[in-house]
């Protein structure tokens, strides 16, 4: 089998059994070792991207300024994001109350919901 005259043992990455390799940089001792490690590899892939999206779902955090603050003091009508700076929640969770009632707003357009201050001020008293 080998072309050489010294034999190479290995031990298979995969199944961990002994083998006598032809190449010093074979890993794997049959090629059904070599697809199921490939497979694993790629599920663990997979699954890494996946739980790296949780993250950043979850750690959403609107960056508040004194700036943003007194400029969202100063309007009478807030969008759906400036309400999300002011309770320092996710847009998702400002649609959310609109769609259960809580919050009242009105839809001008397709992409333009704005809130007005004094049922944001409403709904703490």
């Amino acid at each position: 089998m080998s072309g050489s005259t010294f034999r190479i043992l290995k031990q298979c990455i995969h199944c961990g059994n002994m083998f006598e390799a032809q190449k010093v940089t074979t890993a794997y001792c049959s090629h059904k070792c070599n697809s199921a490690h490939y497979k694993l590899k790629k599920r663990l892939e997979r699954k890494e991207e996946a739980e790296k999206g949780l993250d950043k779902t979850r750690s959403f955090k609107p960056k508040i300024t004194a700036l943003n603050r007194a400029m969202i003091n100063d309007k009478e009508f807030l969008t759906v994001k400036e309400i999300a700076v002011l309770f320092q929640c996710s847009p998702k969770a400002v649609y959310s109350f609109i769609r259960s009632g809580v919050l009242a707003a009105t839809n001008l357009g397709k992409r333009k919901t704005l809130i007005k201050r004094s049922n944001i001020d409403k709904l703490f008293s």
